[in-house]
């Protein structure tokens, strides 16, 4: 998750210097500290007004995730769910310590603690399925709102470059210096655009992505605990876990 993330913003920075570049610009050119004020400080006003604190704290949830944190791989999940199976089978289900757990994930430890209070199989699965879906409700919450900066974005590059322009023709005494002026005032619009194509709408489609696999990993967990707590055959559990590591790599 991490990786690609990383890796698609500095390929879209590098095409974009690389267009400036081989089309004899010089970078300087494109650098206006106004305009980039307007552009992502009006972006951030109007989604501040649009948006509560608590989405906008789903918002940099979901990029910590996605630019520190990183996914756990249904792989690892798999893994340590077939050991607590063996743990499980061996001592029973209340023999399962929590604070021994590799895998700090919230969710996984919700779900032990209701296998360790005996909780019956079926409860389990209803209440899990509840978390599942108010964490996935976070990721569209989160998802919404870049949707939404996305769209304010070259909305404030225009009122920037609007600003620029209403400036420029106002005190305009040489008509040959129209095109330095219209460059200057465009700066605003191409900051706009720019934000909005290559980190706003790109981060709302990674929040949807994310979600899919998150939820993916969840089912994973919620499938493990339903047959930890009916005290199946690790082996059992391998085979159906590992039925959802497939499903994430294709």
């Amino acid at each position: 998750m991490r990786t690609t993330t990383y890796l698609g913003l500095v390929l879209g920075i590098a095409v974009v210097y690389l267009a400036v570049v081989f089309k004899g610009g010089n970078y300087t050119i494109f650098t206006n500290y106004v305009a980039l004020m307007i552009a992502v400080g009006g972006t951030f006003a109007a989604t501040t007004l649009s948006s509560s604190r608590t989405t906008i704290g789903h918002g940099m949830s979901a990029v910590s995730k996605m630019f520190v944190a990183g996914s756990v791989p249904p792989r690892r999940v798999a893994e340590e769910m077939v050991q607590l199976a063996r743990q499980a089978k061996a001592h029973g289900a209340s023999s399962i310590d929590l604070t021994q757990l590799r895998l700090r994930d919230p969710f996984l430890v919700k779900g032990l603690q209701l296998v360790v209070d005996g909780v019956e199989p079926q409860r389990i699965e209803e209440l899990m399925r509840l978390e599942s879906d108010i964490l996935s409700e976070k990721r569209r919450a989160a998802e919404r709102m870049f949707r939404l900066m996305g769209t304010y974005s070259p909305m404030f590059g225009l009122v920037g470059t609007l600003i620029g322009l209403i400036q420029m023709l106002k005190g305009l005494t040489d008509p040959r210096a129209i095109g330095q002026g219209m460059s200057v005032a465009l700066m605003a619009t191409f900051y706009g655009v720019l934000l909005a194509g290559l980190f706003f709408l790109p981060l709302a489609g990674k929040v949807r992505t994310m979600d899919l696999d998150e939820r993916l990993v969840r089912d994973q967990i919620v499938a493990g605990l339903i047959a930890i707590r009916l005290g199946e055959n690790p082996e059992n559990v391998r085979e159906t876990l590992e039925v959802f590591s497939q499903e994430a790599r294709a």
